[in-house]
């Protein structure tokens, strides 16, 4: 844990406050290759795309008098790996997950197809008199299309704040965490009810089954 104190430092203006920070990436577990036409089929283009206010950081590190003292970096490219989160969620929820480039190159007309845009992932801290709360905004826009005419688009937002009276830089990593793991969740939930809203797109065609076939 680091013991860098903010609610000490805050008020003598030093420290920890200065230092630039860079969160651990999560850890994204590999989807298991189950190629089967048994399985809903879901085709994700991989990265998000990546329209952040601010891409060359993460967040930032306040003072007591909210200013601006250091970057806060990530460890990994956020739009990468919200977009293998919401992959292996996918998978855990009983869909056959296929990742492209762009829908353009994908050759499969079954399920839906879900691309998407990283709007924010910023974390930042918000220094009360005797409170140190870092804040976490995951926001991502995504957008479902099937070759059946489906288009629906929502927009996906979490702000995760961890509150403590004596803060350390593990609390920008939590609040980090719990963000990305809402809007992960959040994301692969809505896709789940819009298939039980449209049970069509559960359905593999003959033509493009893949039983039997190795993975693409």
């Amino acid at each position: 844990m680091k013991q860098c104190l903010f609610f000490l430092v805050a008020l003598s203006g030093g420290g920890c406050a200065l230092t630039d920070l860079t969160l651990r990436a999560p850890e994204v577990p590999a989807v298991a290759r189950q190629c089967t036409s048994t399985r809903p089929l879901v085709t994700l283009v991989t990265p998000l795309e990546d329209n952040r206010p601010q891409k060359k950081r993460c967040g930032m590190k306040k003072n007591s008098y909210n200013m601006d003292t250091a970057d806060i970096f990530c460890g990994a490219e956020p739009a990468q790996y919200l977009a293998g989160l919401l992959a292996v969620e996918l998978d855990k929820a009983g869909f056959e997950v296929r990742h492209t480039s762009s829908l353009a190159a994908s050759a499969s007309t079954d399920g839906v197809q879900l691309e998407g845009q990283l709007l924010q992932f910023f974390v930042e801290p918000a220094v009360g008199f005797a409170t140190f709360t870092p804040e976490a905004d995951a926001y991502v826009r995504l957008l479902a299309t099937s070759a059946s005419g489906l288009k629906a688009e929502r927009d996906f937002y979490v702000k995760w704040e961890e509150t403590s009276i004596v803060g350390t830089e593990d609390n920008f990593q939590i609040a980090a965490d719990k963000a990305t793991s809402g809007v992960v969740i959040n994301m692969a939930h809505a896709v789940q009810e819009l298939l039980e809203r449209y049970p069509q797109l559960k359905t593999r065609t003959a033509g493009n089954s893949t039983q039997g076939q190795p993975c693409s």
